[in-house]
């Protein structure tokens, strides 16, 4: 746990770099902290470690004030990542991993039995140990950094834009295999960027800061569907707020609300009438507690009726998705797969509503053209479906 209380920092020119912030990181997250160039997200880190000390207002660690710890103590109980990475080039890659090992007296077997495990998480193997930073490639170096880093078991990581030189396929490697570690190691991580993707791909919660200050600290998820002022919504930018609607926003949100559907006890007269009224080739089967049993089609039903069928002789599975599920997978289903309308269903498999090519449609031209309103309930609705495309689907 980390928390600053009141914090502020001015440097000696009287320049306001921290102004009164308050922020609490839980154990185990995965914090970022971006903003403006000169916005004091650099600052704020590194007043963590001690490397910046506070002119006003305390930091706790597990609730200890880091003004009462020995500094030296304090920073090597934090592992460090730059930009630049850091490794010294005068010494092997084995010397540079167990840099802070070293400096705390491990023995020398567990200091080899970690590294050993570390080059292995980062893809990498023991055989380089004993070469320097300079023969091997930016990106390695930069994993040694990263491991370096976690080599003592220290519980808080900080990284100052770690991945900021490095080329688009790199920086993308390194940033799912740095939060794979932090999934795996519950290692608390505060990682300041200037990338607002890099940001929303990697934390938990994202602190927004301007001229010292902070503007927003929330999840990646609320940030971009309530963000709190313009200055958010113009380091966001325009293009992954609208795309943020497919990333985050459900169906709930979309979906036609109540369309007819057909109790699985009706005659399949009743069922084709009931098609043959609406003009359409497919009907949703419900039991008397509007649980979705399946789906059943006009056509099916004429080739194979009989006298005195029963309409749960024709239902056929249908795809469905939950009412959580994002609106970017309900496109996959329609535009990739196909499909003219997918039926929504609750936490008790009722079905509540209906996603259809129509509603997509219209969420993906309100990106481009502006807000989306969402179907009002339309009790008479009832949508065709693509059967050859339901008789190969799983369920969703």
């Amino acid at each position: 746990m980390i928390e600053f209380k009141n914090v502020t920092k001015v440097y000696q020119n009287d320049k306001i770099a921290v102004k009164n912030i308050s922020l609490h990181f839980k154990t185990g997250e995965f914090i970022c902290l971006i903003g403006t160039s000169g916005s004091g997200k650099t600052t704020c880190m590194r007043m963590i470690n001690g490397m910046n000390i506070p002119t006003q207002g305390d930091i706790f660690i597990d609730n200890r004030n880091i003004k009462k710890m020995n500094l030296i103590e304090l920073r090597r109980q934090i592992g460090y990542v730059i930009q630049q990475i850091g490794l010294m080039p005068h010494m092997t890659i084995y010397e540079n991993i167990c840099t802070v090992p070293k400096l705390l007296k491990w023995p020398q077997d567990k200091m080899h039995e970690v590294a050993v495990s570390l080059v292995k998480k980062v893809g990498l193997t023991e055989n380089i140990f004993d070469m320097y930073p300079s023969e091997l490639s930016g990106g390695q170096q930069q994993r040694i950094g990263v491991i370096r880093a976690l080599a003592a078991n220290q519980s808080i990581i900080l990284m100052d834009e770690p991945f900021g030189a490095l080329d688009p396929i790199t920086r993308s490697n390194l940033q799912k295999l740095i939060k794979e570690l932090q999934k795996e190691l519950k290692k608390t991580i505060i990682f300041v960027t200037h990338d607002m993707d890099e940001a929303l791909q990697l934390a938990d919660r994202i602190v927004i800061m301007d001229k010292g200050e902070v503007v927003q600290f929330d999840s990646p998820e609320n940030i971009m569907m309530h963000s709190k002022n313009e200055f958010v919504r113009s380091l966001i930018g325009e293009h992954r707020l609208n795309q943020a609607q497919f990333d985050y926003q459900t169906v709930s949100k979309i979906m036609i609300k109540n369309p007819i559907t057909a109790e699985v006890t009706c005659s399949t007269t009743e069922a084709i009438s009931m098609m043959r009224d609406k003009r359409v080739d497919s009907l949703f089967i419900t039991d008397e507690n509007k649980k979705l049993l399946g789906v059943v089609d006009i056509f099916h039903i004429e080739r194979k009726r009989s006298d005195n069928s029963k309409i749960s002789e024709y239902i056929k599975e249908s795809t469905y998705m939950h009412q959580d599920t994002v609106i970017r997978d309900a496109v996959y289903y329609i535009n990739e797969l196909g499909y003219r309308n997918i039926p929504i269903v609750d936490d008790e498999h009722r079905m509540v509503g209906l996603v259809t090519r129509t509603s997509i449609l219209d969420v993906m031209s309100s990106s481009l053209m502006g807000d989306y309103e969402p179907a009002e309930s339309e009790e008479d609705i009832v949508s065709t479906t693509n059967y050859s495309d339901l008789e190969r689907a799983d369920r969703v």
